[in-house]
């Protein structure tokens, strides 16, 4: 093989052998050490997701949302008996503000870590915590 191909090889087993399986299987996007984002949310995948170690979960997805299989009550109580606090954060598509960014950054700064973000394919809740983290408002 060229030194190219062998390069691209290289990586490619790279990156797939950083993949934490048990994240992969459940749809689930490790940001950092602290936070994760998962998307499309049912009892089920939310109740393994609870014994997989998370201490707090943020919802970014409003209840009312099309198509949303489970509303933050439920999620809620299946977090707590786990004892792990549930914060509902609803973010509109394609309206992050500025106040839910700081919101976020509060929530981020005070709750047990490590965290998971639900929204309704994640891309809210990697969108909140970017932005929070490119604005320092982040204490890492």
């Amino acid at each position: 093989m060229t030194k190219p191909i062998l390069k691209y090889v290289f990586c490619c087993i790279l990156i797939c052998s950083s993949i934490p399986l048990s994240h992969a299987q459940n749809d689930v996007q490790t940001l950092n050490t602290k936070v994760s984002v998962a998307g499309q949310m049912n009892a089920a995948k939310f109740s393994q997701l609870m014994r997989q170690g998370f201490k707090s979960v943020i919802v970014n997805r409003p209840d009312q949302e099309m198509g949303n299989a489970v509303k933050v009550s439920e999620l809620r109580n299946i977090a707590e008996n786990s004892q792990i606090s549930v914060i509902y954060q609803p973010v509109s598509s394609g309206k992050i503000s500025q106040t839910d960014i700081l919101e976020f950054a509060k929530y981020y700064n005070e709750l047990p870590k490590s965290i998971l973000m639900i929204c309704r394919s994640g891309a809210h809740s990697s969108a909140l915590f970017h932005q929070a983290k490119s604005q320092g408002l982040l204490h890492e």
